[in-house]
């Protein structure tokens, strides 16, 4: 789809003893107000003033963490300029206007913009998480992760206990042409992204995962604030369903939703075998570190590392799980101890009865930073 280009104030011969063109001519960006994620650090602007100009900024609190390195220029002259942002740490979103002042007719050409940038990163995680650099299971399970200066994960290493099945990621980001690429194993799957980061579907050598839409009865596609799903097609049919109902929550940045249940689907030749979960939660955020630890309530070996990173944040609920429940009344009861800036520390993993696919005895997972 082509870009609109916003003409925010049009050029004018004020009168005829002052012959003299005023405005601004905006082709980037192309709306007024220009939203960003917490670890967004860079954008550009792109215009053409008739006179000269120059620029003022107001907000209600810090406006120093956005930075444009020219303050005033010349008429007739087109101009890109970078703007630069610091990381939102804050736990809150906050906002910068930029107004664009004709410097010689301040009351005949003005324009403004709105930075707005949001209190999370691009993964659903608090701008001030901490980033979990290894996961140790008590069942000798581990997961060691790193990431980039914008917290985006770049490595995932995980084993199961006793060393089995072992599983690594490694991710890359290509920010001039917006495309991440995952090696899984001996698997290259690529996604372009936008400003969040993250891929809609990654797709490579036979395998594609990422968001689908679950349909109604009549072939209409359900709204993803009431259900979606994040499914895993591989090329030799051993395919993966997750189905989120979410019974209309908002799913926009800086949202809190946490999904009613889960259905867990694994497919093959042989047919599929479908978990019916239903889903309780604590009060505890699952934003302040940079891992989804819901994740890790099925044990590392049935985890799903691509969740676990959050790269398809719609999936990260934003509260941490208390319990799990089949519908046999099966399941789990989940408790979590937390740092001093509310970081997972210690998460604790018990059986409530029975259990599915969960190990017989408390799994304890402890967490580095």
């Amino acid at each position: 789809m082509a870009s609109a280009v916003v003409l925010l104030l049009t050029a004018s011969c004020l009168n005829n003893d002052d012959p003299y063109n005023a405005g601004f001519f905006f082709s980037r960006p192309t709306n007024r107000v220009t939203t960003l994620y917490a670890n967004n650090v860079n954008d550009s602007l792109s215009f053409f003033s008739y006179g000269k100009w120059n620029v003022t900024r107001s907000a209600t609190g810090n406006m120093d963490w956005l930075q444009l390195n020219l303050s005033k220029g010349n008429g007739n002259t087109y101009y890109t300029l970078p703007v630069t942002f610091e990381q939102n740490t804050t736990g809150s979103g906050r906002g910068v206007q930029l107004n664009f002042i004709d410097s010689e007719h301040p009351d005949d050409a003005r324009a403004s913009l709105l930075y707005w940038q949001f209190a999370t990163r691009g993964d659903g995680a608090l701008g001030s998480a901490a980033d979990v650099k290894a996961i140790h299971g008590s069942d000798g399970s581990l997961i060691e992760l790193a990431y980039d200066e914008q917290h985006r994960p770049t490595l995932l290493r995980m084993t199961g206990p006793d060393a089995t099945g072992s599983r690594q990621l490694t991710l890359a980001y290509n920010d001039r042409d917006s495309i991440i690429t995952v090696t899984d194993n001996m698997k290259v799957l690529t996604s372009v992204y936008g400003k969040d980061y993250q891929p809609q579907r990654l797709i490579g050598g036979g395998d594609t995962i990422g968001y689908y839409s679950q349909y109604y009865t009549n072939g209409i596609p359900v709204s993803a604030t009431n259900a979606f799903n994040v499914e895993h097609h591989t090329l030799n049919g051993q395919n993966t369903y997750y189905a989120f109902l979410l019974n209309g929550q908002s799913l926009q940045p800086d949202s809190l939703h946490c999904a009613d249940s889960l259905r867990i689907a694994t497919a093959n030749a042989e047919g599929a075998v479908v978990s019916k979960l239903k889903l309780a939660y604590s009060k505890t955020d699952n934003r302040c570190q940079s891992v989804d630890v819901n994740q890790l309530v099925f044990g590392v070996q049935q985890c799903d590392p691509y969740q676990l990173l959050s790269l398809f944040r719609y999936a990260r609920q934003t509260s941490i799980l208390s319990e799990t429940s089949d519908e046999k009344g099966n399941g789990c009861v989940v408790e979590v101890s937390l740092n001093s800036d509310r970081s997972v520390s210690s998460m604790t993993v018990k059986q409530k009865s029975g259990g599915m696919v969960l190990p017989d005895i408390p799994l304890e997972y402890t967490f580095d930073y």
